[in-house]
C-alpha cells in the first residue's frame, strides 16, 4: 500500500513539472496577447456600409477595483493631461477626482469634505497643470493645484443677459487667455457660457442657430393658435462637449442637432469643419430654403414605426448622438455616439475613417461610453459609465497607416502620403480616402487620367471632375484650329439645311397628327413604353460625375412606377376636373392627348445626359437648366391638353390645370387613407385570431 501511494505520489509530481516545462515553452514561442477579440469594422460610404479591417484592439481594462481608489460610480469625464500622462476621472457618484497613471495605476484623488466637490461631472487641466473642475452639484467651476489643494472657485457671473439662465456647469475647457468655456447643462440653449479669470461674463460662444425652413412657416400660415404657440418654443440645439486642441480651436458635439453635430469653432465661434464643398446642399437654394445645408456625420437609420397620431406606419430616421470628442497630435477626430454605442473617427476634412464598438458586455463592446481621450501613441482611453470602467484599445498597424497618411495629406505633402495610400489601397480596396490621396498625388504629378481612375474608384465626383476638365482643355487646346473649322463647317451646314428645308417642319408635324388620330388608344401603352426606355437609357448614359445614384441602384420597376402613377393621377384628375367645368373631353381623350404630351421625356433626355460626358461639374448650373427648360416644357403640354381637349379659354385652362394638380393630392391622401384603414382592419383580425388562438390553445 506504502508502495502504491509512492508511485501516485511520484506520478502527481512527474505531471506537476511537465505541466510547468509545457507551459513555460508555450510561453516562449506564443506570448500570450493581452488584446481582445478582433472584430470586424466597417465605414460608410454614399450612405451603406462597406466592410473594413478592424481598426482598434482592446488591449487592456482600467478600473477602480482592487485599488485604493475603489470602484468608480457614475463617472461622467475623462480627461489626459499630456504634460504628466495622468488620467483625471470625474467620479461623479463618489463626488471626487481620481488620477491615474496610463497603466491605471492609482496615483491620487481629490475629494471628501476638503475638496467639498458634489457630483462633478466635467474635468480639464490647464497648461499650468491646474485641475479645473465643473462641480455641478455646488453650481461653480472648482480650481485644484497640480497636487490636488483647492485654490479658487467661480460662481456665476452678475450679468443681467444670465437672469434666466440656470448655472449648472457640466462641461469646460480654459483658453491660453484664462478664459473659461462653460457647457451649462442640456436646459441652455443660447451657447457655451464664456467667462473670464476675474468672473466677468464675456457672451455666448458657438451658439447654434435655427435655420430657416420653409416648409415650417407655411404650416405655421396654416397651423391653430395653439399649434403656432407650440412651434414657439423650437429652440436652438445645445452642444453636448467640449475639446481645446492645441492651435486655440474648440471642437464641440450635439447631441441633437442634425446635421453638423461636430463642429470646430473658431475665436469667434465660426463652425470650420469639413470641406463646405462637401455639405449637403451646399450652394443649393431650395436646400438652403428647407434648413438641410450643412454635414451628416455618422451613420443614420431608416425603420418604420407606428405613428399613433397618423394612425399608421411611417418611416423614422434615428440618428446618431454624439456624447464626446477627442483630437489627436495627426487631427483625428474620434467621436462617441451614445445610440449605438460606437466610436466613429473622422480625418480633419470630415472624412469618416472607421467604425468600431457597439454595444455589448463582450470585449471591445461598450454599455454605456461616456468620455474619451487619446494619447500620443493613438491609444484610446474610453470611459464606459455603465461598466465602471476605462477601456483601451489600440490602432491595428493599417489604422496607424491611415492616421499617417490623412496627416501627410492634409498637410500638403502629397507624395508621401501617395506612397502610404497605395499600400492602403491594396490592403483595403473599399478604403475611398485611399484613392482620393492617391488621385489628389498624381494630379499634382500631371497624370490625370490615373488620376481620373482613382477618383472613380473612390467615388470622388469633384475630384475626378477636376482631373476630366484638365484632360478637356489639355486636347482642346491640342485640336482648337480643327475644332474652330468644324464649328464654322457645322454652323454652315445647319444654315443650309434649315433655309433649304423651311417647309419640311409644318409637314412633320401634320404626319405626326395624323399618326396620332390612326392610333387612337394604343398609342398610349406604345408612347409610356417609349418614355421609359428613353428615362433608363437616359440614366444608364449620365456621366459619373453627374449622377446620384449607382447603377445598381437603379431599378426599372421603381422608374416605371415614377413615371406612370403620376401620369395615370394627372390622366384621372383632369378629366374629373374638366367634367366639373363642363369640359369637352372625355378621359379616353384626356388619356391619348396626355400620352403625346410625354414627348419631351422621350426627345431630349438622352442627348442631355450624352453631353454630361463631355462637361464638369462647374457645368452643372448649365444641366440644370436645361432640365428645368424640360420640365416647363412638359408642364406646357399638359396645360395644351387641357386647353384643347376641353376646349377652355387659356385662363380658364390654367385654373383647371391647378385644380388638376390639387386632384392629384387629394388623391393620393385617400390612397394613403385607404392603405392606412386596410392596415388597421388588418391588425385588428391578426389580434383576434391571435386572442382566439391564445384562448383555444
Amino acid at each position: 500500500m506504502k508502495e502504491k501511494t509512492k508511485v501516485l505520489s511520484n506520478g502527481l509530481r512527474l505531471s506537476i513539472i511537465f505541466i510547468i516545462v509545457f507551459s513555460l515553452f508555450i510561453s516562449v514561442f506564443e506570448p500570450v496577447s493581452a488584446d481582445g477579440p478582433l472584430i470586424p469594422g466597417y465605414t460608410i460610404q454614399d450612405g451603406q456600409r462597406v466592410p473594413a479591417p478592424t481598426g482598434y484592439v482592446q488591449t487592456t481594462v482600467i478600473s477602480g477595483d482592487e485599488q485604493p481608489s475603489g470602484p468608480f460610480l457614475s463617472p461622467q469625464d475623462i480627461f489626459l493631461d499630456a504634460a504628466t500622462n495622468r488620467l483625471l476621472i470625474a467620479d461623479t457618484g463618489n463626488n471626487r477626482v481620481v488620477i491615474l497613471d496610463l497603466q491605471g495605476n492609482y496615483l491620487s484623488e481629490i475629494g471628501g469634505e476638503t475638496a467639498g466637490l458634489n457630483a462633478p461631472e466635467g474635468i480639464f487641466v490647464d497648461r499650468n497643470g491646474d485641475i479645473w473642475v465643473a462641480d455641478t452639484g455646488n453650481q461653480r467651476i472648482a480650481v485644484f493645484s497640480p497636487d490636488g489643494a483647492f485654490k479658487e472657485e467661480h460662481k456665476k457671473p452678475e450679468s443681467s443677459y444670465l437672469t434666466n439662465v440656470e448655472f449648472n456647469p457640466s462641461k469646460l475647457v480654459v483658453d491660453q487667455r484664462g478664459f473659461i468655456y462653460i457647457v451649462t447643462g442640456s436646459q441652455n440653449n443660447l451657447g457655451v457660457l464664456v467667462v473670464d479669470g476675474s468672473e466677468r461674463f464675456r457672451g455666448f460662444f458657438g451658439r447654434t442657430r435655427i435655420k430657416f425652413n420653409l416648409r415650417r412657416l407655411i404650416t405655421r400660415v396654416f397651423a391653430t393658435k395653439a399649434q403656432r404657440k407650440r412651434m414657439l418654443l423650437v429652440q436652438p440645439a445645445p452642444l453636448g462637449n467640449l475639446f481645446l486642441d492645441p492651435q486655440g480651436f474648440i471642437y464641440a458635439v450635439s447631441p441633437i442637432l442634425m446635421l453638423d453635430q461636430i463642429q470646430r469653432l473658431n475665436s469667434v465661434g465660426v463652425n470650420v469643419y469639413g470641406d463646405i464643398g462637401t455639405r449637403t446642399g451646399a450652394g443649393k437654394l431650395w436646400d438652403k430654403l428647407l434648413g438641410k445645408e450643412g454635414i451628416f456625420f455618422g451613420e443614420g437609420e431608416l425603420s418604420w414605426g407606428w405613428n399613433n397620431d397618423m394612425r399608421m406606419s411611417v418611416p423614422q430616421r434615428k440618428n446618431p448622438q454624439f456624447k464626446d470628442i477627442a483630437v489627436d497630435e495627426l487631427g483625428i477626430v474620434s467621436v462617441i455616439d451614445d445610440r449605438n454605442k460606437q466610436i466613429y473617427q473622422f480625418d480633419p476634412a470630415g472624412n469618416m475613417l472607421t467604425i468600431f464598438g457597439g454595444s455589448g458586455s463582450s470585449a471591445g463592446f461598450l454599455q454605456q461610453p461616456i468620455g474619451i481621450v487619446t494619447d500620443k501613441n493613438g491609444l484610446l482611453y474610453i470611459l464606459d459609465a455603465g461598466r465602471g470602467n476605462i477601456q483601451v484599445f489600440r490602432p491595428t498597424e493599417l489604422t496607424r497607416m491611415i492616421h499617417q497618411a490623412s496627416f501627410e495629406y492634409f498637410s500638403g505633402s502629397y507624395d508621401k502620403a501617395a506612397q502610404i495610400w497605395n499600400e492602403i489601397s491594396q490592403r483595403n480596396t473599399n478604403f475611398s480616402l485611399a484613392h482620393s490621396g492617391l488621385g489628389k498625388a498624381l494630379m499634382s504629378q500631371k497624370r490625370y487620367r490615373e488620376a481620373m481612375q482613382e477618383y472613380f474608384y473612390a467615388e470622388n465626383k469633384d475630384g475626378y471632375s477636376l482631373a476630366f476638365s484638365e484632360i478637356r482643355y489639355l486636347w482642346m487646346r491640342r485640336n482648337f484650329a480643327f475644332l474652330g473649322i468644324g464649328f464654322i463647317g457645322l454652323v454652315a451646314v445647319g444654315a443650309f439645311t434649315f433655309r433649304k428645308n423651311q417647309g419640311i417642319w409644318p409637314k412633320f408635324i401634320a404626319k405626326i397628327h395624323l399618326l396620332r388620330d390612326r392610333m387612337g388608344f394604343w398609342a398610349v401603352p406604345v408612347l409610356l413604353g417609349l418614355t421609359i426606355i428613353s428615362w433608363m437609357l437616359s440614366l444608364s448614359i449620365l456621366s459619373f460625375q453627374y449622377s446620384t445614384r449607382r447603377p445598381e441602384e437603379i431599378r426599372l420597376l421603381i422608374e416605371s412606377i415614377k413615371i406612370i402613377v403620376p401620369w395615370l393621377s394627372w390622366c384621372i384628375s383632369a378629366s374629373m376636373v374638366g367634367e366639373i367645368f363642363f369640359g369637352e373631353g372625355t378621359f379616353r381623350k384626356v388619356t391619348i392627348n396626355s400620352a403625346w404630351a410625354l414627348w419631351p421625356l422621350i426627345v431630349f433626355p438622352i442627348p442631355l445626359n450624352l453631353l454630361t460626358n463631355l462637361m464638369t461639374r462647374d457645368q452643372m448650373s448649365l444641366y440644370n437648366t436645361a432640365w428645368a427648360l424640360i420640365w416647363g416644357l412638359l408642364i406646357l403640354q399638359f396645360l395644351l391638353v387641357i386647353k384643347n381637349v376641353h376646349n377652355f379659354e387659356l385662363g380658364q385652362a390654367i385654373f383647371v390645370m391647378l385644380l388638376a394638380v390639387v386632384g392629384i393630392i387629394v388623391l393620393w391622401v385617400l390612397a394613403g387613407l385607404v392603405y392606412a384603414l386596410t392596415a388597421e382592419i388588418f391588425r385588428f383580425m391578426r389580434d383576434i385570431i391571435l386572442e382566439i388562438y391564445v384562448r383555444l390553445y
